[in-house]
């Protein structure tokens, strides 16, 4: 959006074109000041050379594109939320079916994409769908912008064909700072799986991403080094989670939660020995009764946490310590014997 506006722009006028639609909304965070300006004057150009307005070109179509703002939230990256929150109505999600291809909008049917997928499209028109597919991985072609943080040489944001390995993608951000040892991956941003170094090798698909945990979702990968510990990550993502969460259905604004609450007792090590179960059981009903994906992915950290690095959530519930030296468990046996 700051550096090709004009990509962003005549992609969602091309899509608006294709689809029979009048106007194009970019809908864009109001602290993100640069891209707003940029698209704006990028939609203004546009305008005045012919390519967006009345009667685009002579076709005799008409195209607006405009640019809106809204107030950030992590909810917002759900269709129906975004859409709600457009109309001046409370961020919340809808019940599907209907989709918003049949009623969107104010009603009307709309169409909505990731500014990342329509800044490809006047690529692909210019070089033909067959030359999109051949890059990356063939069941969901192209490229996809990941922002690589946490201990690593060099963070910021890489373009990688899809199915590019999580090794190759930290390759491209300088591999490890000063040394440090890799512990943990987290991918997929907040909702997203901790990921042990053993699954680097995995491609970076949706497809092979869900099947270990994780997902793409934000586009993030953030490096946890020797010195993290990973309750305690896990702990505080999910609370983000449960404080992000919208709070429309009862297994998301309770169940999240529970969930954040038990995360708490791993990390205090107060811990019940039933919590690793009832935390399985409460994910799997978030999940099953899920009206948006926050909630069915928000518990993602600690379960996979759990997956991949149960001695340390152990230390912490059954032998009261933090291997990392970041939390302060509370040894309950000792405690009692003390008493």
């Amino acid at each position: 959006m700051e550096s090709r506006p004009y990509a962003v722009v005549e992609g969602a006028a091309i899509a608006a074109l294709a689809v029979g639609a009048r106007e194009a909304v970019i809908v864009v965070r109001a602290e993100y000041a640069d891209a707003v300006r940029a698209l704006e004057a990028a939609a203004f150009a546009a305008e005045e050379a012919g390519y967006l307005g009345t009667d685009v070109l002579g076709s005799g179509r008409d195209v607006a594109v405009t640019v809106r703002t809204v107030q950030g939230a992590s909810m917002l990256g759900e269709e129906t939320v975004l859409l709600r929150a457009l109309e001046g109505k409370r961020g919340q999600p809808e019940q599907r079916p209907p989709y918003p291809t049949e009623r969107g909008l104010f009603g009307h049917p709309t169409l909505v994409h990731n500014v990342a997928t329509l800044a490809t499209v006047p690529w692909i028109v210019t070089n033909g769908a067959d030359a999109y597919r051949a890059i990356g991985d063939p069941e969901a072609p192209g490229t996809v912008l990941v922002q690589v943080s946490g201990t690593v040489a060099a963070p910021g944001i890489v373009e990688v064909p899809t199915g590019t390995t999580l090794r190759e993608i930290l390759d491209l951000a300088g591999g490890m700072a000063d040394g440090r040892a890799l512990k943990a991956v987290l991918v997929g941003g907040p909702t997203g799986g901790l990921l042990p170094e053993d699954l680097l090798a995995t491609r970076y698909t949706f497809a092979a991403l869900r099947d270990i945990g994780a997902h793409v979702g934000s586009g993030a990968l953030v490096v946890a080094d020797e010195t993290t510990c990973l309750v305690d990550l896990a702990r505080l993502l999910v609370r983000y989670g449960a404080d992000e969460a919208c709070g429309k259905t009862i297994p998301c604004r309770i169940g999240l939660r529970r969930i954040a609450e038990i995360g708490q007792r791993f990390a205090d090590g107060t811990a019940r020995p039933t919590d690793p179960g009832l935390l399985a059981d409460l994910a799997a009903d978030c999940a099953a009764s899920a009206l948006c994906d926050h909630e069915r992915l928000a518990p993602g950290p600690l379960l996979t946490a759990m997956r991949y690095f149960r001695p340390e959530i152990d230390d912490h519930i059954l032998r009261g310590t933090c291997p990392a030296g970041v939390c302060s468990p509370i040894r309950l046996a000792a405690a009692a014997n003390g008493r």
